[in-house]
């Protein structure tokens, strides 16, 4: 039991060895205005241990504070630039 739970926090240890910045890039490549805006500006973020909802919310909470976006905008954006920076830690 014991070397099944240290398996699997191990495991959950994000690391350079499992990151995949090429495939996340590929993967942005698709995105356009706002999204690719959002995915630029949480990517590092996102490598360096933020979770995706820190990374979203740094750049897309103070575009809707100030009325650039709506919260439904803010979600669609930020959906779509997670799908690709969550590419980052796939093994």
């Amino acid at each position: 039991m014991l070397r099944t739970l240290t398996v699997i926090a191990l495991l959950a240890i994000p690391t350079a060895a499992l990151a995949d910045r090429a495939e996340a890039d590929a993967c942005a490549k698709g995105l356009s205005g706002e999204a690719a805006k959002t995915y630029r500006a949480g990517i590092g973020m996102v490598e360096n241990g933020s979770t995706l909802e820190q990374a979203m919310r740094a750049h897309l909470e103070p575009m809707y504070n100030s009325g650039k976006i709506t919260e439904d905008e803010g979600r669609k954006l930020g959906r779509a630039a997670a799908e690709c920076m969550r590419l980052v830690h796939r093994k």
